[in-house]
């Protein structure tokens, strides 16, 4: 997952200024009636003191995910099978039961890795954080309840970078002053799928699917409220 991860990472960002601000975002409606979407962009985290910081961060929201979804978007958030992490695959498997604020309750059930990389050739050898998931097709022992949720299925592929760039003082005479820029390059795509429920009109899926991007925006919050923190 890491290898593929990176190289999907690296061939849409070849082109790209990584200093530069860049978001993309495509949704459609496939053959099934299921909502999609691609997202591509990139965010800047500055002030921070390490590449290793900011991992520390998004393991943080990652292990805390259901209790930073509950806060920040008050969707009643609960994580309904925990494994334990270990250093060296960070973040556990985790299934995710949510309620929306249109009264929709949807689930999620994904594998995730993170890892810190001393060096990466997909980045010309540079050191780098990785964070990859995956949804998680069939699951005997937590399987999908169709007939009281919608599913979303989520593939994230996120690489965190160190760059340097000249810091802006407004004093020429500090003018070749450096400071650290930490980059997430992150490619999401998601599917909401398609329900019988009464309650999940083309409204309400239209939200789940919002509400997608929107988790993705707190995960952002979240690691820039622990950068300030420490």
């Amino acid at each position: 997952m890491f290898t593929r991860g990176c190289q999907y990472v690296a061939a849409r960002s070849q082109p790209l200024d990584l200093l530069k601000s860049h978001f993309s975002d495509h949704r459609y409606e496939d053959a099934a009636g299921n909502l999609c979407g691609e997202r591509f962009e990139f965010i800047h985290f500055v002030g921070v003191q390490s590449l290793r910081q900011v991992f520390d961060a998004v393991k943080f929201f990652m292990t805390n995910i259901e209790i930073n979804i509950s806060e920040r978007l008050g969707h009643t958030t609960v994580r309904e099978d925990y494994n334990d992490m270990d250093e060296a695959t960070s973040i556990p498997n985790c299934r995710l039961v949510s309620e929306a604020n249109n009264g929709v309750t949807f689930e999620m059930n994904s594998v995730a890795f993170a890892e810190y990389f001393e060096h990466r050739e997909e980045f010309g050898g540079s050191p780098c954080a990785v964070m990859v998931a995956d949804s998680v097709d069939v699951d005997d022992l937590y399987p999908y309840n169709p007939n009281e949720r919608v599913r979303r299925d989520v593939s994230v592929a996120i690489v965190f970078r160190e760059v340097k760039r000249r810091r802006s003082t407004g004093n020429a005479a500090e003018s070749d002053e450096e400071e650290l820029v930490v980059v997430m390059q992150r490619a999401a795509f998601s599917k909401v799928y398609c329900s019988e429920l009464e309650v999940a009109d083309s409204s309400a899926m239209d939200a789940l699917q919002e509400g997608l991007s929107n988790w993705g925006d707190v995960m952002v919050q979240t690691i820039r409220g622990f950068i300030r923190a420490v």
